[in-house]
């Protein structure tokens, strides 16, 4: 009986491993299609207190409105999958349901976090799957994406990091075995923004590269804003380095540098947006404002941030 049921949990985890392969491969050949335009993309990684890890793997793409195909396939393999996932979050456009919104963290102390459902002409869709070698931690992949104009515009996430419905106790599992703070093992955190992308340096007291995040930018970057797809890429790249550069209380000058750029970038172009493409500007810019209030509370950064979304809602 001990070997049977043995063999049952090998078989689910098994699955559950190869529903998120399947998952992986689909975006992989999707993203790997002539006809798909990668806007943007990011990978934070972070080391958490009991040495594991957490990250967040993030992709944002667009395929013209005549190769919708190619997003029947990605839905047909989250829906085989969703059998193998001990949690889904489903919602297609047109749904009236609008307190129905799910919310995914990451981090070292699951500070950040992405969330779904919030527009009505949005299809989302969330599957987690339990790590078989780490029973506190989880994969989740999320995928959002709506018809613009005459294409369509995809945001997929990738994220793994402690179950937040774990996380006191994993906290409460890790407090005992922590060693006291002290010189040797305090950590700054160094960000470095220019043309070419952002690039976060962790170290020790010892100098010592405790994580390594670079993030490269298009070289439209670098080119003046004529259309939408411009606007966005580049408002996608400053949101990414602002969230890398508030985890260093220290860093205000650049921190500001970024909130001033996206404030400067909303005034100036916003009038290229879609009223989908402000509804999601506006969004993030909610969602940048909480997690500032949340790492490091700034009131000049807020205001300005503030201003930025008055100017995108205009």
């Amino acid at each position: 009986m001990r070997q049977i049921l043995i063999m049952a949990i090998f078989l689910v985890q098994t699955f559950a491993a190869s529903a998120r392969s399947n998952i992986e491969k689909v975006f992989k050949f999707v993203l790997n299609n002539p006809s798909t335009e990668v806007l943007s993309s990011s990978d934070y990684n972070v080391v958490c207190v009991d040495s594991g890890v957490s990250y967040c793997k993030f992709t944002e793409f667009t395929v013209p409105a005549k190769k919708k195909e190619l997003f029947a396939q990605i839905e047909k393999q989250l829906l085989l999958a969703k059998s193998d996932a001990y949690d889904v979050f489903i919602k297609k456009p047109g749904s009236s349901s609008f307190a129905s919104k799910c919310q995914y963290d990451y981090g070292a102390n699951n500070e950040y976090s992405v969330e779904l459902g919030s527009y009505m002409s949005h299809a989302y869709y969330g599957l987690c799957f339990k790590d078989p070698a780490d029973s506190m931690r989880r994969h989740a992949y999320l995928a959002v994406w709506f018809k613009d104009s005459r294409k369509y515009h995809c945001y997929y996430y990738h994220i793994y990091g402690v179950m937040p419905a774990r996380f006191k106790e994993f906290k409460s599992g890790v407090r005992g075995a922590l060693k006291p703070i002290n010189k040797g093992s305090m950590l700054r955190t160094q960000t470095v923004l220019d043309d070419n992308g952002v690039t976060t340096t962790t170290y020790d007291n010892d100098g010592n590269v405790r994580v390594f995040n670079s993030r490269s930018f298009s070289s439209a970057m670098a080119n003046e804003v004529k259309t939408d797809i411009d606007f966005m890429l580049m408002f996608g790249n400053l949101r990414a380095a602002f969230l890398d550069a508030i985890k260093d209380a220290d860093a205000k000058t650049l921190q500001t540098g970024i909130v001033v750029k996206i404030a400067r970038l909303c005034r100036e172009h916003s009038k290229l947006l879609t009223d989908n493409e402000k509804q999601t500007c506006t969004s993030i810019i909610d969602e940048m404002k909480s997690t500032l209030k949340k790492v490091n509370p700034d009131t000049f950064m807020d205001g300005v941030l503030q201003e930025a979304r008055i100017a995108v809602a205009k």
